[in-house]
């Protein structure tokens, strides 16, 4: 079946949300049908980037259908086959969902209908996806405001646009005028995808070359201070700047502009003409690469040792520094990346050279450090094969560095909180040997946030709950309409009822192979009652890493919970067991 081409207007008999969809993405593939807006900070930024309602009707189906279908293509196109195990439907309605998607213009149909399906009957024929088609596969999902959410986030906008203007030489730009645009014009749209501004700036230097040199040193000083430029925009660092000012990393508010200027509703409009005139000043040189540190702070070692600070802390000026191997135990950012294979070796470089030769003769073999050094047994961290102990003197914090804990039985839990505690430890005595005051969000540092539970979630929830316990393979393995997605997939998607505590591992096993459960209300709750009281494990008390006593009775309780939790594995590893309720 070969795919009619589109029309102009993207098809007869479409609803105006079909209809609004595809124009939007014929104006960011075709030039000539571009509309007259365009972002702020010129192609290819994210105030450029396609949101959708993954919700809203597309071809009789919900948009993440035909979103997450155009996905799944390969550099070659879509076959019919694998659409008809994606959609969960026979192969003339894979076809003509394949027909209408044509039709869309998100998809061109095989060169050949008779091509030949092959002798084993698989049929190889290729649609292949459009650049419109493209731009709609890696759109990213979400859901309509309110007009009243929309209200609140432009009196945002325009709260920021007036404290730029109140001190333009921070970011080099200033907002001349915002006006409305879009969907947000119209007052009987109570449900807004979007909240689209047209937005004027202008630079605060009259001079182009000199504003170009201001902006340099901007970027400069920014880059000292470690915020990196990921994404810029054609107009420079300062223009950047002022867009994240005005509307931050929003997916809702979406800035426009135009060089020959766009009508709307006027919603700011600077009166004050803010651009000045300054001197010419000599031509620009980037500040020169500071010379190494000759001594590591940690260590104590002379040896060329980079500086490092925290976000928003001048590197050149920082007065802390740290050798390779102090990097690397550190998992400083500043040392880039750092790779499994290098850390292990530089963990194992580093016990054999304490293990001969410690780096101090008194104090920590490692740091120096002598509160607390005691020389004693220490395990490496486990892996595939059993470690054999190392006897070295160390303080508190460096064993967490170095992968150590003080018996070979300790749980990946227990491990992981010694890990980060010594870490915390490692980052507040550097600062307290230096005098650098602790930055102001150090303590203040927001909980990661959970993922969002889908209809995915949800439906996974079920069949959990049904099954007894499932892992990623069985989940893998499974003859249904899902079976198309890998074991992997199905861990991340475990993995996100894990972080919500809505299942737990059974018998202490992993969630591949082992399964998970769903955690009952009762535990929950008593979970949650007894790590309000106390959380077991080391953590850092702002001198030592110690690991606190819980409270009295706390030990019993914490007993009973795993009881609790053995019995409800029995439960669903019980040999054709009902599922627990």
């Amino acid at each position: 079946m070969r795919a009619e081409r589109p029309t102009k207007s993207g098809g007869l008999g479409r609803s105006p949300g079909e209809r609004e969809l595809l124009d939007e993405l014929r104006g960011r593939t075709a030039h000539e049908d571009r509309p007259g807006l365009m972002p702020l900070g010129g192609l290819s930024t994210y105030e450029g980037a396609l949101a959708v309602d993954l919700g809203s009707p597309f071809l009789g189906r919900p948009l993440r259908t035909s979103r997450d279908l155009l996905r799944r293509a390969d550099p070659w196109g879509i076959q019919p086959d694998d659409t008809v195990r994606a959609l969960n439907t026979d192969k003339p309605a894979a076809l003509g969902f394949l027909a209408a998607l044509g039709q869309a213009g998100l998809l061109s149909g095989p060169d050949s209908e008779d091509e030949p399906q092959s002798e084993y009957e698989h049929d190889y024929r290729t649609w292949k996806l459009t650049p419109r088609g493209r731009v709609l596969a890696y759109a990213s999902g979400r859901r309509p405001s309110t007009r009243r959410a929309a209200d609140a986030l432009v009196a945002k906008v325009l709260k920021a646009a007036a404290a730029i203007n109140e001190n333009p030489d921070e970011h080099l730009w200033w907002v001349k005028s915002i006006r409305a645009v879009g969907h947000y014009v119209d007052p009987s749209r109570e449900q807004l995808l979007h909240v689209d501004l047209a937005v004027l700036l202008q630079p605060r230097l009259a001079d182009p070359r000199e504003q170009a040199k201001a902006e340099k040193r901007l970027h400069d000083d920014a880059l000292d201070r470690g915020f990196t430029d990921r994404v810029l925009d054609m107009h420079g660092y300062g223009h950047w700047r002022t867009r994240l000012a005005l509307a931050g990393r929003s997916k809702a508010v979406r800035l426009f502009t135009h060089p020959d200027g766009v009508e709307g509703r006027v919603l700011f409009l600077e009166t004050r003409d803010l651009t000045v005139k300054v001197a010419p000043t000599p031509a620009y040189e980037a500040p020169a690469d500071p010379a190494p540190a000759t001594g590591c702070s940690w260590c104590r070692r002379q040896l060329p040792s980079t500086r490092v600070a925290a976000r928003g802390e001048s590197f050149e000026r920082s007065p802390i520094a740290l050798c390779d191997t102090c990097l690397s135990l550190g998992r400083s950012e500043t040392s880039g990346f750092v790779g499994y294979l290098s850390l292990y070796g530089a963990v194992r470089q580093s016990l054999d050279a304490l293990t001969a030769e410690p780096y101090h003769p008194a104090g920590c073999a490692l740091c120096g450090y002598d509160r607390g050094a005691a020389q004693r047994e220490w395990w490496p961290k486990r892996g595939r094969e059993e470690q054999a102990p190392v006897t070295l003197r160390l303080c508190d914090v460096c064993p967490g560095l170095l992968e150590l804990v003080d018996r070979p039985d300790r749980e990946a839990w227990w491990r992981s909180r010694h890990e980060a505690a010594c870490l915390t430890g490692f980052y507040a005595r550097l600062r307290d040997a230096a005098r650098v005051p602790l930055p102001r969000n150090e303590s203040q540092a927001k909980p990661r946030k959970l993922p969002r539970l889908t209809e995915v979630h949800r439906q996974l929830l079920d069949d959990i709950r049904g099954a007894g316990a499932l892992s990623a393979v069985d989940l893998a393995r499974r003859n249904d309409f899902r079976n198309h997605q890998d074991s992997k997939w199905w861990a991340v998607r475990i993995g996100h009822l894990l972080q919500h505590g809505l299942v737990a591992t059974v018998a202490d096993g992993d969630l591949w192979t082992g399964g998970v459960r769903i955690v009952q209300d009762d535990e929950r709750a008593l979970r949650r009652e007894l790590l309000a009281l106390y959380v077991p494990g080391p953590v850092w008390d702002g001198t030592a890493v110690t690991e606190p006593e819980p409270p009295a009775g706390w030990t019993a309780r914490w007993a009973e919970l795993e009881a609790l939790r053995a019995e409800y594995d029995r439960q669903v590893l019980a040999p054709q067991a009902l599922p627990i309720a």
